[in-house]
């Protein structure tokens, strides 16, 4: 019996002077990436840094964290950030988000207000980012508000990725989501597959980002009371950010939408029934008069939706 507590004695002790040889290695790496960081030019400060979590977990948390990149000009400060993780699993880390962080860049100083918001991230092969997702009951950024949004991305391949997102609702304080939408859309999801110039590493978030090269769209489509939006096809992006492909935009209910539009004054009368006309000769081709098929095409970054121009895309870049 004594030789049997001697054992659990010494292994305790040897647990716990292993759990402090690993918290005492992290601090010292998390000191020195920050110092490396000063170097490069970054703002990289903060008021309080601990580490806890004795006996299974290395619990890493930050007070008054300021992070910028000077070749991207964007601080970001939280007043409180953790990464939490299992000492005998460290590949895998948990972030928690505070309630309200800042985000300034050359447009201004942008709080980002939040509930529930936290990520995992899942390395492989030291620093290579294999999976991450992220959460939030509420996140509002920009009078922009989002409900019970999640996000993960999950690399598939060398330098190839899935990605997919989801939000019960997006809101908007003022002016228009959709130049359909007032204020608010439903049930969004995206589900895509990304392919970058490198694979995505801790080692890239201080250096150039991944810049998407090809975009394959199984999946866009939000609710706008009946209508329903989606779209899929396949881009090609060039090392500018310009798009080109062709995409299938689908309308359910398309008519239901223009009707609301009327009523709401967003599109006069006369308009709405022109469209209509136009439109339901489009849908018969199909042969479902409710549902409208178009093709959305993008070459060297212009976008036209069948023979009507739209203008420029959005470039695809990551800053």
């Amino acid at each position: 019996m004594k030789r049997l507590i001697m054992i659990v004695v010494l292994a305790a002790f040897g647990w716990a002077g292993w759990w402090f040889f690993q918290a005492h290695t992290l601090r010292g790496q998390v000191e020195t990436w920050f110092e490396e960081r000063r170097q490069d030019g970054w703002v990289a400060t903060y008021v309080d840094f601990s580490i806890g979590g004795f006996p299974n977990r290395l619990d890493m948390t930050f007070e008054d964290l300021s992070l910028a990149n000077p070749d991207t000009n964007i601080l970001w400060e939280a007043p409180f950030f953790q990464i939490l993780s299992l000492s005998y699993k460290p590949d895998h880390r948990i972030l928690i988000f505070p309630d309200l962080q800042t985000i300034t860049t050359a447009t201004g100083v942008h709080e980002v207000t939040s509930e529930g918001f936290r990520a995992s991230v899942v390395f492989a092969d030291g620093d290579r980012i294999d999976r991450v997702n992220a959460e939030a009951t509420v996140l509002n950024w920009g009078g922009t508000a989002l409900a019970e949004t999640t996000a993960a991305l999950l690399r598939q391949d060398d330098k190839q990725y899935q990605f997919a997102f989801v939000a019960k609702s997006i809101a908007r304080a003022e002016g228009r989501l959709t130049p359909l939408a007032e204020g608010r859309v439903d049930d969004t999801q995206i589900n895509t597959r990304i392919t970058f110039d490198k694979d995505w590493a801790m080692s890239t978030l201080k250096g150039d980002r991944p810049q998407p090269t090809k975009i394959d769209v199984s999946l866009m489509s939000y609710q706008l009371a009946a209508l329903n939006l989606n779209l899929a096809g396949d881009l090609d992006v060039d090392d500018q950010g310009r798009a080109s492909g062709e995409l299938t935009l689908r309308a359910v209910n398309w008519q239901d939408a223009l009707e609301q539009a009327r009523v709401g004054q967003q599109l006069p009368g006369s308009v709405t029934e022109k469209l209509v006309q136009g439109l339901s000769v489009v849908a018969g081709l199909k042969g479902r008069s409710d549902t409208l098929d178009l093709p959305l095409r993008l070459i060297d970054g212009q976008m036209s939706l069948g023979l009507i121009p739209l203008g420029p895309a959005p470039l695809l870049q990551v800053p």
